[in-house]
């Protein structure tokens, strides 16, 4: 596409670069925010128009640039000494906001750096308009959860008044006989210095109404709604851990002429439905959740997110960063565009490109956008929106990530035994506050303190779970207890002298702790109720481990697994009757773990495969265990469109044929993944009624990983197959294919092998001439698949399969 430019930016614009593409019905406002609301039709050029910031032009569109020589740190309200409290019980020195903040002294005139005051507002709902005006700095705040401190107001643009009476205590509008827009705020900050911290803020004139219905005398789907829950005027206002709730216009940011109007709001939630954020102010929102309410206009009606009014003569408007960009259940998919202009003051038709017109500059960059969003719309002039040209606007995108609906999805019906059951929903139905933005291991490990509560981890990077805080990857010696040696560890060991009893003793002891240590590093302990997508295409975790121990509910989508490497293995002398190395660690784990549901992910060693390890104790050092390793009475889980590459033991369902309470669990379905250059067990069963169909096969006979077998019958197994494609390497035969594993029975149906039918169990039965190998399993699937015929596998697998192939 042909780069455009918006002027006044040096903006390079891809028109047509949209993250979200769909037709909506969207509000045009007849001057400003304050007029119709009505629903109008957006152009699909117009929906199209997706202008992307370059990397240049991103570095200038930060808080730094934004507030210039104003820094603001982050707020602490633990550390404060309350000059005033409120309290409505009587308990504090003040039982209303307003009577606190009229008690705060005035700021004198060109006066800086004065001393702040502190009001302390308990637990409760205060209701009424709030006012501020020319105070001494000051912050108003609660100590607990935001939405124990309701501050709450109920006027709206279209409430009559008389001409003589004031809309709101610092907005008399005299002479006009309804509040207006400004005068609805339930509170009106007007003033320099002032912090707000763990409080909600509210109007909820429109709360009542549903569907278009219910709205008071004089207001409409086409005006009067208006209802601002917060208005600011003022520079270096500073919002921290704040709710603002409203509908149309919830938060007005607005500029005073002449002076700069700086506002930062971190770590809140704002929540509307049109325009709900609009003003001129140099406005910043960062690390903050913005959310489209549903339910109060008609069916068909859309919404808009920003509204910004900057001047054209200023460079500052809205930045929206590192935030969450979502919507209230019942919001269609593309329905709320991600703003429009406020052309304040402009009659339809009438915007003129001058210095002192208002030409809304925004820019959203570094967020998740759900669904529901769409692209940027016409202005509230009728402006169409424009990259380029004398109208051009000033709103772009900056590395924004889009949240796909389908990743909010539950399992489908019959899509195996995770379908039954109840089905798996992992963590779908999460508030929109456990819907997280994961980029780093800091907010991955914050999203899973959230515990078994319902959440969403949308991934967008590749985490390196063996890396510190700042990034680095942490190697051997960072882990390496100072007593531990390998070279010493394989002469204390040595079989020809120690024998062939377990490791015990000083170096022993000194490899578990450092093996210890790695695992508390690297081992990631997911909780219940979890959805992990990845939504962009490096998406996933490498350098350790997932594990699902004990837990329900959890769905892994769109991920890349790698490198789940053990510094550390342990040396059992007498695994395989001559000693083996093993690893500690799967890329994923699943123990005990039930509703499962793994998808279109990859799983790999990385860089560091094992065959390129040195040998030990006359062994080559295992450093990697299972792919996706499924034990210790997993049940209803589904495994489907993965890719499994490059390994030796893939994936066991079953951990031990001494682990005699798996009977009656590991029930486990198998279906369109691809197993490529793997030696063996995809997968080794034990116990387990185990569904395999629709997956394609790639078997090679040489490199790191020359294949051994795919299907390992273990003891009490009940392994069906159905239209599964072997591609196997010349020299290879169909008796490879399975082996028998203290197991004795395994079923078939339409696979192929190298193009021609393949007879399993017949194919067992000539490799094992002393054993019975009976062709039913006597179980049959509960749950309707649909299964492919065996000449539309290759294909569909190879299409389909595999992180990036989801959305």
């Amino acid at each position: 596409m042909t780069p455009v430019v918006i002027k006044g930016w040096g903006l390079a614009a891809l028109a047509g670069a949209s993250l979200l593409s769909a037709a909506m019905s969207t509000a045009s406002a007849q001057g400003t925010p304050a007029g119709s609301a009505a629903s109008a039709p957006v152009s699909q050029a117009a929906q199209a128009q997706r202008p992307q910031l370059s990397d240049a032009q991103a570095a200038s569109a930060t808080l730094a640039s934004q507030f210039g020589d104003w820094a603001p740190a982050p707020l602490d309200p633990s550390r404060w000494t309350p000059t005033f409290v409120v309290a409505a019980d009587g308990s504090g020195t003040h039982r209303s906001v307003q009577a606190a903040l009229d008690a705060l002294p005035p700021r004198a005139p060109g006066a800086s750096g004065a001393a702040r005051s502190y009001i302390l507002v308990k637990a409760g709902t205060y209701r009424g308009p709030l006012c501020v005006r020319g105070k001494a700095p000051f912050a108003l705040y609660g100590t607990g959860d935001p939405s124990a401190v309701v501050l709450v107001d109920g006027r709206y643009n279209a409430l009559p008044k008389a001409r003589d009476a004031a809309a709101q205590p610092c907005i008399p509008a005299l002479g006009s006989e309804i509040v207006g827009t400004a005068g609805s705020a339930s509170v009106a900050i007007h003033g320099d210095d002032v912090q707000l911290a763990r409080l909600t803020i509210a109007n909820d004139a429109m709360d009542g109404v549903r569907g278009g219905v219910g709205y008071p005398p004089g207001v409409s789907e086409s005006g009067g709604a208006q209802a601002v829950a917060l208005m600011t005027a003022g520079d270096r206002i500073q919002l921290e851990e704040v709710r603002l709730l409203g509908h149309q216009d919830t938060f007005y940011a607005e500029a005073r002429a002449g002076a700069r109007s700086r506002v930062l709001v971190r770590r809140s939630e704002i929540r509307g439905d049109v325009d709900f954020i609009f003003g001129a102010a140099s406005l910043v929102i960062d690390d903050s959740l913005i959310v489209s309410r549903a339910g109060r206009r008609k069916a068909g009606h859309g919404g808009h997110v920003l509204a910004p009014s900057t001047p054209a003569a200023r460079s500052e408007g809205m930045l929206v960063i590192n935030s969450r960009l979502l919507a209230e259940p019942g919001v269609a998919p593309a329905s709320i565009s991600l703003g429009r202009a406020w052309d304040h003051g402009v009659k339809p038709g009438e915007w003129r490109n001058a210095p002192d017109a208002p030409n809304g500059r925004a820019v959203i960059r570094d967020s998740l956008l759900g669904p529901h969003l769409t692209a940027w719309s016409m202005s509230t002039s009728r402006r169409p929106f424009s990259a380029s040209g004398d109208a051009a606007n000033r709103m772009a995108e900056y590395r924004n990530v889009a949240l796909p609906a389908a990743a909010l999805e539950a399992i489908g019906e019959g899509d195996g035994w995770g379908a039954m059951n109840g089905g798996t929903v992992g963590g779908s139905g999460a508030a929109l506050d456990a819907i997280r933005f994961i980029r780093t291991r800091a907010e991955l490990d914050a999203a899973i303190a959230l515990g078994d509560t319902p959440k969403v981890l949308a991934i967008a990077a590749r985490i390196d779970l063996a890396a510190d805080a700042a990034g680095k990857r942490l190697g051997i010696e960072d882990f390496r207890d100072p007593a531990f040696d390998l070279d010493a560890f394989a002469r204390q060991y040595d079989p020809a002298t120690w024998g062939r009893k377990p490791p015990d003793g000083p170096l022993e002891e000194a490899r578990k702790r450092s093996a210890k240590r790695q695992a508390a590093q690297v081992v990631v302990k997911l909780p219940s109720r979890t959805t992990i997508v990845g939504v962009t295409p490096d998406a996933g975790f490498e350098g350790g481990s997932l594990m699902l121990e004990k837990v329900s509910q959890v769905i892994l989508r769109g991920l890349r697994f790698s490198d789940a490497y053990d510094f550390f293995p342990a040396w059992d002398p007498d695994d395989n009757g001559h000693g083996e190395w093993n690893s500690e660690y799967d890329t994923v784990s699943l123990r005990d773990a039930t509703h499962v549901w793994v998808d279109h992910c990859d799983f790999d060693d990385g860089a560091r495969p094992d065959p390129a390890e040195p040998i030990v104790l006359g062994q080559r050092l295992q450093r990697h265990d299972g792919l996706l390793d499924i034990t210790r009475r997993s049940d209803f889980v589904t495994v489907s469109w993965n890719v499994f590459r490059r390994h030796d033991k893939t994936m066991l369902i079953g951990g031990g044929d001494g682990h005699r309470d798996d009977r009656g669990h590991l029930r486990v379905t198998l279906h369109h993944n691809l197993w490529e250059q793997l030696k063996e067990r995809t997968p080794r069963v034990r116990y387990g009624q185990v569904h395999v169909f629709n997956n394609l096969y790639l078997a090679t006979s040489g490199g790191d990983y020359p294949y051994g077998y795919s299907l390992g019958v273990g003891i009490e197994s009940r392994l069906l197959s159905e239209a599964n494609v072997w591609e196997a390497a010349p020299g290879l035969a169909a008796s490879r294919v399975a082996r028998l594993l203290k197991g004795d029975r395994v079923e078939d149906r339409g696979s192929w092998f190298n193009g021609a039918p393949l007879d399993l169990a017949g194919a067992l039965r000539a490799a094992n001439p002393d054993r019975t190998v009976e062709s039913s399993v006597g179980w049959t699937p509960p749950y309707r698949a649909v299964v492919d015929p065996a000449n539309e596998v290759p294909a569909r697998v190879r299409a389909g399969a595999g992180a990036g192939r989801l959305w």
